[in-house]
């Protein structure tokens, strides 16, 4: 609990640089974890220019994005924190719009990382969005239901990114080929 109380120190008085660190790790560690455990199958160094990909996407698009995104559900739309099913609506609000937006614009990166034209790109984000989407409606609704009924405001990309080791763990494996 020690290192949660300095955590929420540091994002009372940081609260974005708090976010943006916390996704960098979650997606850097869960891409290094299948790395090492696919480098131990198959023989192959690290990459890490990937892992960097994974940490500054986590840093600069995945963390912000989901701040931002929470507060507007969580401020402007369900405005109402007694309502009972709030949690409910935000989640399938969140579940409709948010694996697209970041799934795809990840997928977007990882295809240029590996060397495809901006419309190539482009072309393999529309083949494989929806499949990738459909994988982590596996992970994720039930995650957020207990992000936005149990978690304080203040932990909820904390909360998230712990997952996020795990789902990134699983979409590096995943997306491999893309890179590959």
């Amino acid at each position: 609990m020690r290192l949660l109380a300095r955590y929420n120190n540091f994002e009372s008085r940081h609260p974005f640089l708090a976010i943006c660190l916390t996704s960098a790790f979650g997606m850097g560690a869960g891409n290094l974890v299948c790395q090492v455990l696919m480098s131990n199958l198959k023989s192959k160094q690290i990459d890490v220019l990937l892992f960097l990909t994974y940490t500054i996407f986590g840093f600069m698009v995945s963390g912000p994005f989901l701040k931002f995104w929470w507060d507007i559900l969580e401020y402007k739309i369900f405005k109402n924190p007694k309502e009972f099913l709030r949690p409910v609506k935000m989640m399938l609000l969140d579940q409709i719009l948010s694996p697209y937006i970041l799934n795809g614009s990840f997928l977007f990166v990882l295809a240029l990382y590996g060397g495809k034209s901006y419309s190539e790109a482009y072309e393999e984000v529309k083949q494989k969005v929806l499949s990738v989407c459909l994988e982590s409606y596996k992970v994720w609704p039930l995650v957020m239901i207990l992000n936005f009924y149990v978690i304080p405001a203040n932990n909820r990309v904390l909360f998230t990114n712990a997952i996020s080791v795990l789902w990134t763990t699983y979409f590096t494996y995943m997306v491999s080929e893309t890179v590959s």
